[in-house]
Parts: C-alpha cells; structure tokens; sequence
C-alpha cells in the first residue's frame, strides 16, 4: 500500500503537469505510455503461442499517437489514423506470414492489432482531446475533467465496494468487484464531472456533462473489467511490474483508453452545436 501511494504521489502531479502545458511534454509522454502498453499487451499473449514483434507493435503505436498530434480536425484525425492503421496491418499480416509458425493465428492477429490499436489509437485520443478548440483552455480543461472522472470512478467503486459491496459483479474475471461497487463509481462519476465543470467553467449544458459523467462511469470500469480478463486468459497477476506496487501502465490505463475517445466523440459529434 506504501509502494502504491508513493507511486501515485509522483505519477498523479506528472500527468497532470504534462497535460497543463501540452505539447511537447504530454506527447512525449503519451508515445512512452502507448510503447509500454503495447508492449504489456504483446505480453499477454496466451502461452504456447509465440512471441509477437514488440519494436513493430510500438512503432505502430507511436506512429498512431504521432499521428494524431500532427492532426488539426477530427475528420484528419480519421483519415490519418485510417492511413497508419492500415500501413501497420499490411506489414504485421506481412511479418506474420513470413516469421509466425505456431498455430492458433486469429488469437495471434488478434493480440498483433489490438496491442497498437488500443495503446496507439485509443491513447491518441488524450491528444486530439486536449487539443478541442486549438491549444487554449478549453481541451486542456475537458481532459483534465475526463481523466479525474476516471479517477473518481475508481476511487468510488472501491470505498463503496468495500463498505456496501455484497453483490459480485463478475465473479469469475474480478471477484472483489461488486454491483454495489460499480454503482458508487458511476455516481461518483456524474458528481466529478459536474463539480469539475463549475470548478472549470465549463461551456456545456449541465445535463451533456451528466451524460459525460455517466459514460465515463460505466466505460472506466467495463474497460477494467476487460483488461482483468486478458489477464486471467494469460494467467497473469498484473500487465507488468514497472510501475511500482500498481503492475504496468495497461493496469493504470484500462479505464482512460475506453473512456476518453467517448468524451472526445460525445464532444465533437454529439453535442456538438
């Protein structure tokens, strides 16, 4: 519990330093994460499989995660990342073909894309999120409220979990998470993201920030959720150990890379006027 808690005394004020002052720093640090995860995501390809190529995997990662900082709209933000995405298949298929003599190849393409597509494309969205409305306050605040939305959703499911938590939610894949648990993270959520936009000054209607509230709520911990099954069918503890007493930075990260493309959409598609 030390280990954990000195971790977040650190991590917490870097991230939030990073995302204040924007690009360089919060994309450099965001290529580090999305090499990282794709790398934690490669790891957990079940035993008796075969290795996968971690340097292309974060190539491609990183390619997307560039990609989406060079991008000045949502559209070229798509077309990019279509681009990039369809680059990095033809040449992992390619690399597949060539070097991959094991079996099972849908769970070996599974794992080959997924890694790149949720630690490069679905972390890019950190970047075009901050940068809603250019470079002024108006992303940077919206991803600060997001990811201390996420915050509150796991800070929430856990006190409420541990105090009213009777109820098991998903026994086989988490069993210390309950209904209970899972209600107070959503609710906790909902009140975040409105506190935080009178807090922020937040130019949207209080109902869309509800809405927001609440996606994040359930996104943050089906996203856990589904991080906690990659685990179990790999039979590992945690994405990986770098991160002092927390495992991997996918174990961090499950909750942001599901939520935060949802708050980038609802944003610029769904409420947008």
């Amino acid at each position: 519990m030390l280990q954990r808690t000195l971790t977040a005394l650190v991590g917490l004020p870097v991230i939030l330093v990073a995302v204040w002052l924007g690009a360089p720093w919060l994309t450099i640090l965001v290529v580090v994460i999305a090499a990282q995860a794709t790398r934690e995501i490669y790891r957990m390809l079940p035993a008796g499989i075969g290795p996968l190529p971690v340097a292309l995997g974060a190539l491609w990662a990183i390619s997307l995660v560039l990609g989406a900082q060079a991008s000045s709209s949502l559209n070229n933000f798509l077309l990019i990342s279509a681009g990039i995405l369809a680059a990095g298949a033809f040449v992992s298929l390619l690399w597949l073909v060539a070097y991959y003599s094991a079996g099972r190849y849908s769970t070996a393409v599974g794992y080959l894309m997924g890694g790149p597509l949720c630690a490069g494309f679905l972390l890019a969205h950190v970047l075009v999120l901050r940068d809603i409305g250019g470079t002024g306050e108006v992303g940077r605040n919206w991803l600060l409220v997001a990811l201390l939305a996420v915050f509150a959703t796991d800070t929430g499911a856990f006190l409420v979990g541990q105090t009213l938590g009777r109820h098991r939610l998903a026994p086989t894949i988490s069993p210390n998470k309950t209904w209970e648990g899972a209600a107070g993270g959503l609710a906790c959520a909902v009140v975040a993201v409105m506190v935080l936009g009178v807090a922020f000054d937040l130019a949207t209607p209080l109902w869309q920030q509800g809405v927001i509230g609440a996606t994040v709520g359930v996104l943050a911990q089906w996203g856990d959720l589904l991080e906690s099954k990659l685990k179990r069918v790999s039979n590992l503890k945690d994405s990986g150990s770098i991160i002092l007493g927390h495992g991997g930075v996918l174990d961090r990260l499950d909750s942001v890379v599901v939520s935060l493309p949802a708050v980038y959409y609802l944003l610029t598609t769904v409420f947008q006027p």
